[in-house]
């Protein structure tokens, strides 16, 4: 998943994207998981005892299950940020398979925002923490390098300061 930061003539802006190719692989694999139940369900009759029909319905359960968990993923949600200074908000933008939600967030209910530094087998990376109170933070973009994630943080602690026009 890419994500990143644009500062253009509407303001600051913060845009996760899922590329197409990954979105097909997991619709390919989400199809796939529906297939999976399609044997136990051909091979049971009246005849099966009731612990075999059981176990087969476990198995059609945890594959729909799984295609279910795929499929939402394949359709599912990115996030965008939109910061308007003028409004003293940023509009937060969260795309399902269903639609776009669209959620105004005053810029008094955000905390200043900090850097938290990750692990990974490749070494550390850096994102930034965007809290709001009363809901649990964002964690926005992956940069190699700690100046890169501090330079957006110091932008974005920037259009929430209350002097801000």
């Amino acid at each position: 998943m890419a994500s990143g930061f644009v500062e253009g003539p509407e303001g600051l802006r913060y845009a996760e994207h899922i590329s197409v190719a990954m979105r097909l692989f997991a619709g390919v694999l989400g199809l796939g998981m529906f297939l999976i139940p399609v044997p136990f369900v051909l091979h049971a009759s009246l005849d099966t005892p009731w612990w075999h029909l059981l176990l087969a319905a476990a198995c059609v359960l945890a594959g729909s299950a799984m295609g279910l968990l795929f499929m939402a993923l394949a359709l599912g949600r990115v996030l965008v940020l939109q910061f308007d200074t003028r409004r003293r908000r940023v509009l937060r933008t969260s795309r399902w398979p269903w639609g776009a939600r669209q959620t105004p967030i005053d810029f008094g209910r955000f905390a200043p925002p900090d850097v938290l530094e990750r692990a990974s087998e490749d070494g550390p990376y850096y994102v930034v923490r965007l809290a709001v109170r009363g809901e649990r933070p964002m964690h926005l973009s992956g940069f190699d390098r700690r100046e890169d994630a501090e330079h957006w943080r110091d932008r974005i602690a920037a259009q929430l300061q209350p002097n801000t026009p």
